[in-house]
């Protein structure tokens, strides 16, 4: 093990961050330190700051927010620089990977050059380049000829996710800003980037880690600092903030997380509808069958079906077509063979050729839910445009339908009058689900929804989610590698492996106590 500097590689002793227009700061006189060979972690519920904070410590934010205070990268205050000259002194230094991974992939480059351009910074013949590229990849779980030909789109969320992880890794900077690292992973990829991310603090890299997988902190962090409404307001070394024989926390917000964590997999039931609903008929999915453009297939054939009130989890390894047979049921991949039927009646491959009646039918909540809005509208419209567009309900009828969904996941008025740029990255995940709920679905396909999520926020999802489908009789497609909440919320379960259903049965059946996926690299 590298002995840590005497000198913090990253020192922050006081840094503020306030949207313009806001009443309350995004950080409040934050204070922490990462040494290199350490690794630091930073917790707290969705809202609390991580993000921006994430993006602070290297001297960058979001449109419209300030920064002010001081964040020395060895020993150069960034803040006290011109905002132009921040990238160059953090250049080869310090690498960020951000929560959602769209927003440093490269979509018209092909993987393997994307990572070897970026292999520069700390590589300068081209043979070390390629070597750098093949090891970032491996320490990601991707192996290099699989996807070195391929597009971004042409990866599952988890890949995307480890690509971006690995286009980090690549340039050998001595310290690694990681935001929510584990989101769209499998908890076998979870655990393996742990131990991964310990043995780069223990070559000598310091690693300021923001999540909120508590399992992963536990397994990697030496210190942790518990975030909530901009402040520090819990601190110590991990295993006296989060170990499990830990002095009990000295604040409440680090109480409730470690509350809702344990309680997650309580299994939750629907509340009783108030009336008979409408008779509604179930999805099936018929033969499916996907080819990609670059020539790996969705296997199949597939075929399930989805009655009223039924809930089903999709489960597998990363990359194993989860995401793509979820999308193939709301028509945002068109299948190569088979067909997707509501009410008897075949629905059209596309989207966009479904009248409103279909496309209500089944809604699919993205998992990476950032992309999905409007950056220059507030978020309450988005969401009570579904309402009024898919069902034609009066637009005062729509909001007040948005506001009672959206209260009952935790959000509340004015965070949804915000932009989506000043909502956090789970507060977005939420809304995302609020909006597909809002078109009453016969099927609603979550994609790992509660990827996002502290456990407070978590728990309050499975919490709330069946009562919010049961008057209508939705039924749920729950694909994740949350196994806590798939016992809490779905009866059955399918087992996917590269694109074919292997098992199916109950979730006991289908997913025996222990059960861990082996990683697999197709699309997802």
């Amino acid at each position: 093990m590298t002995p840590p500097d005497r000198d913090p590689l990253l020192d922050v002793p006081e840094l503020s961050a306030r949207a313009d227009g806001a009443e309350r700061p995004l950080l409040d006189h934050v204070a922490l330190s990462v040494r290199a060979g350490a690794v630091t972690a930073v917790v707290g519920p969705s809202g609390s700051g991580k993000t921006t904070l994430g993006l602070a410590v290297l001297g960058a934010s979001r449109a419209g927010v300030r920064l002010s205070g001081r964040a020395l990268l060895a020993g150069t205050d960034l803040l006290a620089l011109a905002p132009h000259r921040r990238p160059g002194a953090r250049a080869g230094l310090a690498a960020h990977l951000p929560q959602h991974p769209e927003t440093v992939l490269d979509p018209v480059r092909r993987c393997g050059g994307a990572l070897t351009g970026l292999a520069v910074l700390g590589h300068p013949d081209r043979a070390t380049r390629r070597r750098a590229a093949q090891d970032a990849l491996a320490a990601a779980g991707l192996d290099w000829e699989t996807v070195r030909r391929r597009f971004p789109h042409q990866l599952s969320g988890g890949q995307q996710q480890r690509l971006a992880l690995a286009s980090a890794l690549v340039t050998g900077a001595r310290l690694l800003v990681l935001d929510e690292p584990t989101s769209g992973l499998d908890p076998a990829l979870a655990t393996a980037l742990g131990h991964r991310l310990r043995a780069l603090a223990d070559e000598g890299t310091g690693i300021l880690l923001l999540s909120h997988d508590l399992p992963l902190v536990r397994a990697a962090a030496d210190h942790v600092v518990v975030l909530e409404h901009g402040r520090c307001v819990d601190h110590g070394p991990a295993p006296d903030v989060l170990g499990a024989a830990a002095r009990t926390p000295r604040h409440r917000a680090t109480r409730e997380l470690l509350a809702a964590e344990a309680g997650t997999g309580a299994r939750t039931r629907p509340a009783p509808a108030a009336a008979a609903p409408e008779p509604r008929a179930g999805i099936a999915a018929e033969g499916v069958v996907v080819r990609h453009r670059s020539g790996d297939p969705l296997p199949g054939p597939v075929s399930l079906a989805f009655p009223p009130g039924g809930r089903t989890a999709l489960l597998g390894p990363s990359g194993s077509g989860k995401t793509t047979f979820g999308r193939v049921l709301a028509g945002l991949t068109a299948p190569s063979a088979g067909t997707v039927r509501h009410d008897g009646r075949v629905l059209p491959r596309r989207v966009d050729r479904r009248p409103a009646a279909q496309r209500r039918a089944v809604q699919y909540v993205h998992q990476s839910s950032a992309a999905s809005f409007e950056h220059h509208r507030p978020v309450l419209p988005q969401l009570a445009d579904t309402a009024r567009l898919l069902r034609h309900r009066e637009r005062s009828a729509a909001t007040a339908e948005a506001l009672s969904a959206a209260a009952a996941l935790g959000l509340d008025e004015e965070l949804l009058r915000r932009t989506p740029a000043r909502l956090s990255g789970g507060q977005l995940q939420r809304c995302a689900l609020v909006r597909a709920l809002l078109a009453r679905p016969a099927l609603l396909v979550c994609d790992e929804v509660t990827s996002a999520l502290d456990t407070v926020s978590r728990r309050r999802v499975v919490e709330a989610l069946p009562e919010l489908l049961a008057p209508d009789r939705t039924a749920l497609l729950f694909i994740s590698h949350d196994l806590p909440a798939v016992r809490a919320l779905t009866d059955d379960a399918v087992l996917f492996e590269a694109g074919r259903c292997v098992r199916r049965g109950t979730v006991d059946e289908v997913l025996p106590a222990g059960w861990r996926p082996a990683p697999t690299v197709r699309d997802g």
